[in-house]
């Protein structure tokens, strides 16, 4: 545990910055955690789960994304295949795109249904959170198999997901996630957006490294994991960055056009 937080200690030293940059600004708590996510998502009151009368910084389908995105990233450090830059086969990447389209699907008979227009079923909250998830399982794995690419030389030749078998293992924390999720009680508002808070980090900070990586033509020189402590720091600056930046943008354009926040 100590050689790996000095291996990686810029990692450990930006997570405690943003931490109690958090924590010390100024607002409560509920309030911060809108703030932060706020550029990610509209926060529609009738889309979004409640607890102890506050809502989740996330609506339905997001918590979903970044819950089922969390969780699948875990499974693959677990299963050491964070860093694996093979495709899935293409009945298994199938799958996936199919978990993205479920979400679409339901994405646009939500918009359907908001116009006034016809639409198959009724949306409710169930539906953004399942199809959600699906799309986060997705969103994974693109993000895996991203950053194991852009450090090929590291990453071994294996699939990121080697069969059907994995994609329903991906599945399991969906029940007592959601269970949590739809449980509403009051003591869950806190860690539940603390989660859903580093998982939009995390996956920012993925795009970001890959960025990092590409731009700075370092994508060929990652030999070993020790290498990747000065551009995961970059990278997971650039996804805070990203994160606060449309947060903070969308407030202003909030501001100076008068469109509504849950829009």
């Amino acid at each position: 545990m100590i050689s790996t937080l000095r291996t990686y200690w810029m990692w450990w030293l930006l997570a405690v910055a943003g931490g109690a940059v958090f924590l010390f600004w100024p607002g409560g708590f509920a309030e911060k955690a809108r703030l932060v996510l706020h550029g990610l998502c509209a926060q529609t009151p009738t889309h979004t789960y409640t607890f102890g009368g506050f809502m989740l910084p996330f609506d339905a389908r997001m918590t979903g994304i970044y819950g089922g995105a969390l969780s699948t990233m875990v499974f693959l450090v677990v299963r050491g295949r964070m860093l694996s830059a093979g495709l899935p086969p293409i009945r298994v990447m199938a799958v996936l795109g199919l978990f993205v389209l479920a979400m679409a699907a339901d994405g646009f008979n939500s918009l359907f249904t908001d116009l006034g227009l016809w639409h198959p079923w009724a949306p409710r909250n169930e539906l953004r959170l399942v199809t959600g998830f699906a799309t986060g399982i997705s969103l994974a794995v693109v993000l895996a198999w991203l950053v194991s690419s852009t450090t090929w030389r590291l990453s071994k030749r294996t699939p990121v997901v080697h069969d059907f078998r994995e994609v329903a293992l991906f599945w399991v924390p969906f029940v007592p996630y959601a269970v949590l999720v739809a449980s509403g009680w009051s003591w869950l508002y806190a860690p539940l957006s603390l989660l859903l808070m580093l998982s939009a980090w995390m996956v920012l900070a993925m795009l970001g490294v890959s960025m990092v990586l590409l731009a700075l033509r370092w994508d060929d020189r990652i030999l070993s994991k020790a290498q990747l402590h000065v551009p995961g720091a970059i990278g997971g600056i650039v996804g805070l960055a990203i994160m606060l930046l449309l947060a903070f943008g969308r407030v202003w354009l909030e501001r100076v056009t008068g469109i509504p926040s849950t829009l």
